[in-house]
Protein backbone atom coordinates (compact mmCIF):
# COMPACT_ATOMS: atom_id res chain seq x y z
CA UNK A 1 0.00 0.00 0.00
CA UNK A 2 1.23 3.55 -0.90
CA UNK A 3 2.44 5.32 2.05
CA UNK A 4 0.47 8.62 2.85
CA UNK A 5 2.82 12.20 2.38
CA UNK A 6 3.64 12.57 6.11
CA UNK A 7 4.50 9.12 6.22
CA UNK A 8 8.24 10.22 5.82
CA UNK A 9 10.92 9.74 2.92
CA UNK A 10 12.32 6.13 4.54
CA UNK A 11 8.40 4.86 4.20
CA UNK A 12 8.46 5.87 0.39
CA UNK A 13 12.10 4.12 -0.58
CA UNK A 14 10.56 0.97 1.23
CA UNK A 15 7.63 1.59 -0.66
CA UNK A 16 9.09 1.84 -4.32
CA UNK A 17 11.49 -0.75 -3.09
CA UNK A 18 8.59 -3.12 -2.30
CA UNK A 19 7.21 -2.73 -5.94
CA UNK A 20 9.78 -5.15 -7.23
CA UNK A 21 8.65 -3.40 -10.87
CA UNK A 22 10.46 -4.34 -14.10
CA UNK A 23 11.10 -1.08 -15.55
CA UNK A 24 10.78 -0.94 -19.13
CA UNK A 25 13.52 1.20 -19.89
CA UNK A 26 13.66 0.65 -23.80
CA UNK A 27 10.61 2.23 -23.69
CA UNK A 28 11.53 5.45 -21.45
CA UNK A 29 14.91 5.33 -23.29
CA UNK A 30 12.41 6.03 -26.17
CA UNK A 31 10.84 8.68 -25.31
CA UNK A 32 13.55 10.73 -24.12
CA UNK A 33 15.20 10.25 -27.46
CA UNK A 34 11.82 11.62 -29.34
CA UNK A 35 11.52 14.53 -26.97
CA UNK A 36 15.43 15.02 -27.26
CA UNK A 37 15.62 15.03 -31.30
CA UNK A 38 12.67 17.06 -31.24
CA UNK A 39 13.45 19.78 -29.25
CA UNK A 40 16.16 22.33 -29.85
CA UNK A 41 18.81 21.80 -26.61
CA UNK A 42 21.17 24.80 -25.94
CA UNK A 43 23.93 22.72 -24.39
CA UNK A 44 24.43 19.48 -23.32
CA UNK A 45 22.34 16.30 -22.24
CA UNK A 46 23.59 15.38 -18.50
CA UNK A 47 22.77 12.09 -17.47
CA UNK A 48 23.98 9.32 -15.13
CA UNK A 49 25.09 6.11 -15.02
CA UNK A 50 22.64 3.76 -13.32
CA UNK A 51 22.93 1.85 -10.08
CA UNK A 52 21.54 -1.36 -9.77
CA UNK A 53 17.50 -1.09 -10.42
CA UNK A 54 18.22 2.21 -11.98
CA UNK A 55 16.68 2.87 -15.46
CA UNK A 56 19.45 2.43 -17.96
CA UNK A 57 20.17 5.03 -19.94
CA UNK A 58 23.12 4.29 -21.81
CA UNK A 59 21.82 3.96 -24.70
CA UNK A 60 21.43 7.57 -25.24
CA UNK A 61 25.62 8.66 -24.70
CA UNK A 62 26.58 8.02 -27.67
CA UNK A 63 23.79 9.60 -29.74
CA UNK A 64 23.43 13.15 -27.98
CA UNK A 65 26.37 15.22 -26.69
CA UNK A 66 26.09 13.79 -23.64
CA UNK A 67 27.85 14.19 -20.43
CA UNK A 68 27.83 11.87 -17.12
CA UNK A 69 28.10 12.75 -13.32
CA UNK A 70 31.15 11.38 -11.15
CA UNK A 71 30.05 10.95 -7.19
CA UNK A 72 32.63 12.33 -4.61
CA UNK A 73 33.16 10.67 -1.65
CA UNK A 74 32.37 14.75 0.03
CA UNK A 75 29.06 14.29 -1.65
CA UNK A 76 29.40 16.56 -4.52
CA UNK A 77 28.69 15.36 -8.43
CA UNK A 78 30.99 16.41 -11.28
CA UNK A 79 30.58 16.74 -14.72
CA UNK A 80 32.22 14.78 -17.75
CA UNK A 81 32.16 13.63 -21.14
CA UNK A 82 30.40 10.39 -21.24
CA UNK A 83 32.85 9.27 -23.57
CA UNK A 84 35.84 9.46 -20.85
CA UNK A 85 37.35 6.29 -19.25
CA UNK A 86 35.16 4.99 -16.51
CA UNK A 87 35.48 3.03 -13.56
CA UNK A 88 33.26 1.67 -10.72
CA UNK A 89 31.99 3.25 -8.20
CA UNK A 90 31.76 1.45 -4.37
CA UNK A 91 27.77 1.21 -5.29
CA UNK A 92 28.51 -0.72 -8.27
CA UNK A 93 27.81 1.91 -11.29
CA UNK A 94 30.19 3.22 -13.68
CA UNK A 95 31.83 7.06 -13.19
CA UNK A 96 34.26 8.94 -14.86
CA UNK A 97 37.99 7.90 -13.31
CA UNK A 98 38.84 10.56 -10.99
CA UNK A 99 41.23 12.68 -13.33
CA UNK A 100 38.72 12.96 -15.82
CA UNK A 101 38.41 16.95 -17.03
CA UNK A 102 35.40 18.55 -15.69
CA UNK A 103 32.68 19.88 -17.88
CA UNK A 104 31.50 23.66 -16.65
CA UNK A 105 28.09 23.73 -15.34
CA UNK A 106 26.94 26.26 -18.33
CA UNK A 107 27.12 23.93 -20.47
CA UNK A 108 24.00 21.73 -19.41
CA UNK A 109 21.28 22.56 -21.19
CA UNK A 110 19.35 19.25 -20.05
CA UNK A 111 19.27 17.04 -16.89
CA UNK A 112 18.09 13.25 -17.02
CA UNK A 113 17.96 12.98 -13.50
CA UNK A 114 17.17 9.82 -11.14
CA UNK A 115 14.93 9.04 -8.21
CA UNK A 116 13.02 6.76 -6.22
CA UNK A 117 9.77 8.08 -6.55
CA UNK A 118 8.50 11.25 -8.54
CA UNK A 119 5.05 13.23 -8.12
CA UNK A 120 3.35 14.79 -10.90
CA UNK A 121 4.03 17.90 -10.08
CA UNK A 122 8.08 17.28 -10.51
CA UNK A 123 8.55 16.53 -6.92
CA UNK A 124 11.37 14.17 -6.37
CA UNK A 125 12.65 11.79 -3.85
CA UNK A 126 16.03 10.43 -4.34
CA UNK A 127 17.90 7.79 -2.55
CA UNK A 128 19.03 10.12 0.43
CA UNK A 129 22.12 11.59 0.15
CA UNK A 130 21.83 14.78 -1.31
CA UNK A 131 24.24 14.50 -4.44
CA UNK A 132 21.30 16.16 -6.84
CA UNK A 133 19.90 18.14 -4.16
CA UNK A 134 23.49 20.15 -3.92
CA UNK A 135 23.81 19.98 -8.19
CA UNK A 136 20.55 21.05 -9.13
CA UNK A 137 20.47 24.09 -7.48
CA UNK A 138 24.50 24.99 -9.38
CA UNK A 139 23.19 24.74 -12.59
CA UNK A 140 22.10 27.96 -14.92
CA UNK A 141 18.54 28.89 -15.27
CA UNK A 142 16.47 27.50 -17.75
CA UNK A 143 18.09 23.89 -17.76
CA UNK A 144 15.69 20.84 -18.46
CA UNK A 145 15.31 18.49 -15.31
CA UNK A 146 13.62 15.66 -16.36
CA UNK A 147 12.67 13.15 -13.96
CA UNK A 148 12.99 9.74 -14.93
CA UNK A 149 10.83 7.16 -13.26
CA UNK A 150 8.41 4.62 -14.53
CA UNK A 151 4.40 4.84 -14.05
CA UNK A 152 4.67 2.72 -10.80
CA UNK A 153 6.53 5.01 -9.12
CA UNK A 154 4.76 8.20 -10.04
CA UNK A 155 2.42 9.04 -7.64
CA UNK A 156 0.36 12.37 -6.47
CA UNK A 157 2.70 14.13 -3.93
CA UNK A 158 5.63 12.88 -2.33
CA UNK A 159 7.49 14.45 0.49
CA UNK A 160 9.49 17.13 -0.41
CA UNK A 161 11.22 19.99 1.37
CA UNK A 162 11.82 23.67 0.75
CA UNK A 163 15.22 22.86 -0.53
CA UNK A 164 14.07 20.58 -3.45
CA UNK A 165 13.95 21.71 -6.77
CA UNK A 166 11.47 19.91 -8.68
CA UNK A 167 11.38 18.44 -12.21
CA UNK A 168 10.44 20.02 -14.84
CA UNK A 169 9.71 17.37 -17.08
CA UNK A 170 8.67 13.64 -16.41
CA UNK A 171 9.72 10.36 -18.71
CA UNK A 172 8.28 7.28 -18.45
CA UNK A 173 7.35 4.26 -20.44
CA UNK A 174 4.43 6.57 -22.13
CA UNK A 175 7.16 9.17 -22.98
CA UNK A 176 8.65 12.72 -21.84
CA UNK A 177 5.78 15.19 -20.41
CA UNK A 178 6.03 18.86 -18.57
CA UNK A 179 5.38 18.10 -14.76
CA UNK A 180 1.75 19.70 -13.91
CA UNK A 181 1.97 23.10 -12.19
Amino acid sequence: MQPEVNDGKSAWRAWATSLATLNDSDAIVAGIRRFLTAHVISGCVLSYRPMPGEIDLDPLLSEFACAVTRTWPHGRLSVHAADVAMERHRWGYLQPVANAPELSLEEVGVVLVPGVVFDRSGGRLGHGAGYYDRLLPRLRPGVVLIGVTSSATLVDQVPTQTHDIPMTHLATEVGVRQAQR
